[in-house]
């Protein structure tokens, strides 16, 4: 049952509502006197859509606009620090429903209701329908409200079934971008498992779809890239759609739109022709949204009636020597990354202009999407080598021998390349001869964001541990002269070529702008670098193998580790001292949400006083009113006039 309280617009919970054989059925109002409210409850609008598709976007637009969202807001973070606009009880709800719904040992992302044989068994809803009522009934009132959550995706018929009359706002983003905002997360899951961007994408989108088919009546399908640069369409949909005029002094949607957190890529971008070839299940569930959408974004995104441009090894007998027609060649080493693979060509071909050789070294995948990638390619005219699993160093020796190109530029396959490097890179090794190696500065994303600083060429700071990362151009000329990459040092194979140029008298060249964009995942390449054991025992394989460098530079290389153990030193102390703080820190704010809580309790209890003080007085009004209208209660009245009357007056 449902109680009005007068000192709050807020319904109050009373026991359980009762069930019905239809689902829940809302108590009748109890309500005090003289205190009933203005205006009938509206119906809710609800924003869904698969998560990184704008639907946080909308929900700060509507929030600011003056829809109710909810009193207790998720807060912001690194990924979205502008806030989720997400009501905390709303998404503990859908967490617990999902979590119910998906089975535990089929892996994928439970918290998102997903999993690998995407099932959810939805009649598992049922058990949480008593509290969403409640939080229902507890969030409506007279003023435009509703909630955003995009888990509410996969559970769009449980609460139709609860919200009456609710308008649905629901948005999709084009699938590439919506996976490199998943990559940008930072969630190991993702890092590990790339593949499931697009899995998931489809899972939700294809519940959006057939919700809207069945309820056009009280549903927008919108598509965030067309309000990303026509925002004004927002506010026209709905008022004529939701009949919901929004205030005029409402900040605009255009002025909430932040372009760096937002990336949306135009129609030519080579991501978008990629896509299409090697994940055609996508594209497909992407035109029937457009086809069925109130915004579509087709236009914004079909490819170009264009072949797609081949990145062929041109053979050695060609009329023309290759080196000619392609001064650079890219090798990219792949083994079992032909999702990351996907955005690594793209950033090639979105960062270099032609001519240039492109020349993909499977080595050895076995993943089934890989596979998949690389076939597709394949049948698009890009160049791809097999070999056996041999190992990063083999796979790069392997790309660099069937190379043309006088210059080298290795890119791993999950990593992206920065435009401007290439066409930078050659312009310098073309005008200075003695320079062998030219590398920048690197932007990481993944488990970390930020740009890594990389220093100037030094090469007693390059004895002691590597800085520059192997995407870097350097001449073909240089790896031929160190014997190509050495086998064995698990990772550090380019540490060593670097070592060895700088040993043959080759200068080194550094960029100061971010050349490419690094992933950082769990469980990489140099994971078991990190541990002592096993990076100590490459270390003294590298400094063995260039025994009379190190012996030559000793000197400056131990005044160089002993700073650099100096600076280790400072910062761990400096470390220690946060750990301290941050610890301190958490208690205080232990002792607040205590605090918090306490507080909470005494104020329900007041309010519990308060509504049994209310409800003791309007029973004494209602007992005063019986009284006043017997006869016993006139006569009285007469008989005080009667005396008054009677009473002789006063005189002073």
């Amino acid at each position: 049952m449902l109680r009005y309280d007068p000192a709050s617009p807020r319904l109050r919970k009373l026991p359980a509502p009762a069930q019905t054989a239809a689902g829940i059925a809302f108590a009748p109002l109890v309500l005090i006197a003289g205190m009933a409210p203005e205006s009938p409850p509206l119906p809710p609008l609800i924003i869904a859509g698969m998560h990184r598709s704008g639907t946080s976007l909308v929900g700060a637009f509507l929030n600011a606009a003056g829809v109710a969202l909810g009193e207790r807001l998720l807060p912001g973070n690194a990924t979205n620090p502008d806030g989720y606009f997400e009501d905390a009880e709303i998404v503990d709800l859908h967490r617990r429903m999902l979590c119910a719904a998906v089975p535990g040992d089929d892996g994928g992302h439970p918290d998102w209701g997903w999993s690998e044989s995407e099932r959810l068994d939805r009649g598992r809803f049922v058990d949480f329908a008593g509290e969403a009522a409640a939080l229902i009934a507890a969030r409506a009132g007279p003023r435009p409200w509703g909630w955003k959550d995009p888990r509410t995706t996969l559970a769009l018929d449980f609460w139709d079934g609860l919200a009456g009359g609710a308008r649905y706002l629901l948005l999709y983003r084009f699938p590439w971008e919506v996976a490199d905002s998943m990559q940008r997360l930072g969630a190991a899951v993702f890092l590990d498992h790339p593949g499931y961007a697009h899995r998931i994408w489809r899972f939700y989108n294809r519940h959006l779809l057939d919700f809207h088919r069945r309820h056009r009546d009280r549903s927008m399908l919108l598509s965030a890239d067309v309000l990303l640069r026509d925002p004004d369409q927002l506010a026209t949909l709905l008022r004529e759609r939701a009949h919901l005029s929004l205030p005029g002094l409402a900040p605009s949607f255009a002025q909430l739109i932040r372009g760096d957190r937002f990336v949306a890529q135009h129609r030519d971008d080579p991501i978008v022709r990629l896509v299409a070839t090697t994940t055609p299940a996508s594209i497909e569930v992407l035109r029937e949204l457009d086809h069925q959408a109130d915004l579509p974004g087709a236009e914004l995104w079909e490819p170009l009636p264009e072949a797609p441009r081949p990145r062929r090894s041109l053979p050695a007998a060609a009329a023309e020597p290759a080196a000619e027609q392609a001064p650079l060649s890219i090798v990219i080493p792949c083994c079992d990354h032909g999702e990351f693979l996907i955005e690594a060509l793209a950033s090639v071909e979105r960062a270099v202009a032609p001519p240039y050789e492109l020349i993909i070294v499977n080595d050895g995948s076995r993943e089934a999407r890989t596979l998949e990638v690389l076939a597709a390619l394949r049948r698009a005219g890009y160049t791809v080598l097999d070999q056996e699993n041999q190992g990063l160093f083999a796979a790069r020796n392997r790309g660099i021998a069937a190379a043309h190109g006088r210059y080298i530029l290795p890119l791993d396959a999950d990593n992206r390349l920065r435009p401007g490097f290439a066409a930078a890179a050659l312009a310098v090794l073309d005008h200075s001869p003695a320079v062998g190696v030219v590398y920048g500065g690197r932007y990481e994303f993944g488990l970390r964001t930020g740009e890594a600083a990389v220093p100037q060429f030094d090469l007693d700071l390059l004895l002691t541990g590597n800085y520059i990362d192997a995407c870097a151009v350097f001449r073909k000329q240089v790896w031929s002269e160190c014997g190509g990459y050495s086998a064995g040092l698990l990772g550090w194979e380019d540490w060593e070529l670097w070592i060895a140029a700088a040993e043959r008298g080759w200068d080194f060249h550094r960029l100061s702008a971010i050349t490419f964009d690094y992933r950082v995942r769990p469980n990489s390449l140099l994971t078991p670098l990190r541990r002592e054991e096993t990076g100590r025992v490459i270390q003294e394989r590298i400094v063995q193998k260039h025994r009379e460098l190190y012996l030559q530079r000793l000197p400056e290389v131990l005044i160089r580790v002993q700073r650099q153990a100096r600076s280790a030193a400072e910062l761990a102390r400096t470390l220690q001292d946060l750990t301290l703080e941050r610890d301190r820190l958490a208690q205080e704010n232990h002792s607040l949400m205590n605090l918090r809580d306490r507080l909470a309790d005494e104020r329900d209890r007041l309010a519990d006083e308060r509504n049994r003080v209310y409800g003791e007085l309007e029973r004494w009004r209602s007992r005063v009113a019986v009284m006043e209208g017997t006869r016993a209660w006139r006569l009285r009245l007469l008989l005080q006039r009667v005396r008054h009357w009677l009473q002789p007056p006063h005189r002073p």
